[in-house]
């Protein structure tokens, strides 16, 4: 298969060029397509284009105009796993938000990009630069009231808020949309901005949120309170989906050798989840011997941070704030446990699980 760039309205320079090459380079690897592709990367909108759109005729256009490297490097790669689900898996198209296609679009893509950044140190000035020559100009008159290039990288470099993956009214027979509204745009955003305000006093802030939760102890009460508000709750909405979903190998023959089985899981789930008193969260965990265990947290603590004695990696949580089910349960809590197996995103459990069983290899 070939590629074909072309810039339209923009004039990327030699560095961003590579840049764009050696990223293209790595998702022909990563996720080999069956025809020539073409892509465009404009300054204007078209058709019902947002950040990127992909056309029927292997074109994948991306936005440039007011966007940045790492997020034009993102929406190629997004586009691209559409383009490979299409061409190579035969999907059918699916709507853009909540589907299976759109959920796997947005997780690739941004694996691609984390994956991408730790194997080209190098090129982090370029990726963490403006893209066009209409940008330049605009950079020009920031640094007139920002001296310093490296708080034009910081700026850039904050912890971004993940998007929600469906609509606020698609989890019903859970959660209402009041409190789903509510919990993402005031909570969980909150804790997002918060932590981009701490992370600006201390060491570290290069770092991308699961090295700061894996790292916890290195920072003050601020970052970790915050810090595990944000991470826990980009899990959280991921944990979910309005689709119906089936625990499947290996992880169902994980739960059923450590529990006996499912229902005795989720009894013992909803069990250890009731006793958390207060605020906190439960958790089914990988452990570091590779074993599952369900252990809960106070507050916005999680099982990854170094803080946690018998931690681990968090596979599947749950939320037990008031703040998350209070408008819709008041104090019935244990129904609001109970009912929480009817939303779980297993594909996103398993993924996570398998992912996590091979890096122990």
């Amino acid at each position: 298969m070939e590629v074909e760039i072309k810039y339209d309205g923009c004039t990327p320079t030699k560095e961003e060029k590579i840049l764009i090459n050696r990223f293209i380079n790595n998702l022909k690897k990563s996720h080999p397509l069956n025809d020539d592709v073409t892509i465009v990367f404009q300054t204007e909108r078209s058709e019902k284009m947002t950040t990127g759109v992909r056309t029927n005729n292997h074109k994948l256009k991306i936005l440039v105009k007011d966007r940045l490297n790492r997020d034009i490097l993102r929406t190629v790669a997004h586009e691209w796993v559409h383009e490979h689900q299409r061409s190579v898996l035969k999907r059918k198209k699916q709507k853009n938000i909540g589907s299976e296609n759109e959920n796997e679009a947005n997780a690739k893509s941004g694996e691609e990009v984390k994956k991408f950044e730790k194997t080209n140190k190098k090129l982090e000035k370029t990726i963490y630069s403006r893209f066009s020559e209409e940008i330049s100009k605009i950079e020009s008159i920031l640094n007139e009231e920002i001296p310093s290039n490296r708080k034009i990288i910081s700026e850039i470099k904050k912890i971004s808020i993940e998007q929600l993956p469906y609509d606020y009214d698609s989890l019903g027979s859970f959660i209402d949309d009041e409190t789903m509204k509510t919990h993402y745009t005031k909570h969980y955003k909150g804790y997002v901005e918060k932590l981009n305000l701490e992370l600006e006093k201390v060491s570290g802030k290069d770092m991308d949120i699961e090295e700061i939760i894996k790292k916890i102890s290195r920072f003050n009460k601020k970052v970790k309170n915050n810090g595990g508000g944000a991470f826990n709750h980009a899990l959280f909405w991921k944990m979910m989906t309005p689709k119906k979903t089936t625990l499947k190998n290996p992880l169902l023959f994980k739960i059923e050798k450590t529990f006996e089985s499912v229902e005795l899981f989720k009894e013992k789930f909803e069990e250890i989840a009731k006793t958390r008193f207060g605020s906190g969260w439960v958790w089914l965990i990988l452990t570091k011997n590779n074993t599952l265990k369900i252990v809960t947290t106070p507050n916005q603590d999680n099982p990854l941070m170094d803080t946690e004695k018998n931690g681990g990696y968090p596979l599947l949580g749950l939320d037990i704030w008031e703040h998350a089910y209070y408008l819709k349960y008041k104090n019935e809590r244990d129904k609001y446990i109970h009912n929480f197996w009817k939303v779980v995103n297993w594909d996103f459990v398993c993924d996570v699980y398998v992912s996590q069983t091979k890096k122990k290899i």
